[in-house]
């Protein structure tokens, strides 16, 4: 039995690639994507280290956040309380850099070219995906409960001082290296001229099925 072709594209004999027809107009609206998402998580990046310098200071009070990030959070508390805008916040802000990084993947699929090819590109999009499912754990328990429980909060078993510099160590650390990835893989990308959209690509774009 043979699958209805798709209205956006379609499949190759066998298990070859999903073509998609896409012009450059919506090619350049990916590039932005991913370069906004990024320039949005180097500010977000910014935020941890300063928060990181603020526990180093004041290891025995609750994480520190600036002003701009306090009024996305009221913006998101659904509960009445900061918490769950602090949980949402963070949860939007990730997802934001993960629809960057999966830009810089269609960018490469663009060329017909595999992840694997651009050093980083593929850990980026791994470490980010498990960073967001990191939050929705974070975000689903304490909505659901009352309490953020995650990997980085070891699942509930610490709290206090303890629990919470062990988050921001955490997620400063994971935010570091997915945005260092990230970083590298969009110069490699840029030198290769994979985020230039000149429009001239023959054919519909072929997506591999695996990264």
């Amino acid at each position: 039995m043979t699958a209805a072709p798709s209205p956006h594209g379609r499949r190759a004999e066998g298990n070859g690639p999903i073509a998609l027809n896409m012009g450059p107009g919506a090619w350049r609206v990916v590039r932005d994507v991913a370069i906004a998402a990024l320039v949005f998580q180097l500010v977000h990046l910014i935020e941890h280290v300063a928060q990181l310098g603020y526990w180093a200071m004041h290891t025995s009070s609750a994480p520190w956040l600036t002003p701009w990030a306090i009024a996305g959070r009221e913006l998101l508390v659904v509960d009445g309380t900061p918490a769950s805008g602090n949980e949402l916040l963070h949860l939007v802000g990730n997802l934001i850099f993960l629809a960057g990084v999966l830009a810089l993947v269609g960018l490469v699929f663009r060329e017909r070219q595999s992840t694997s090819e651009i050093p980083f590109l593929k850990p980026a999009f791994l470490l980010q995906g498990a960073h967001v499912i990191e939050h929705v754990l974070l975000t689903g328990t304490y909505l659901a409960i009352g309490e953020a429980i995650g990997f980085t909060a070891l699942f509930g078993l610490v709290d206090g001082a303890f629990g919470s510099g062990l988050r921001v160590w955490a997620h400063f650390l994971l935010n570091l290296v997915a945005t260092c990835f990230a970083l590298r893989a969009v110069l490699e990308m840029r030198r290769r001229g994979l985020l230039a959209i000149d429009g001239h690509l023959e054919g519909p774009v072929g997506l591999p099925v695996s990264l």
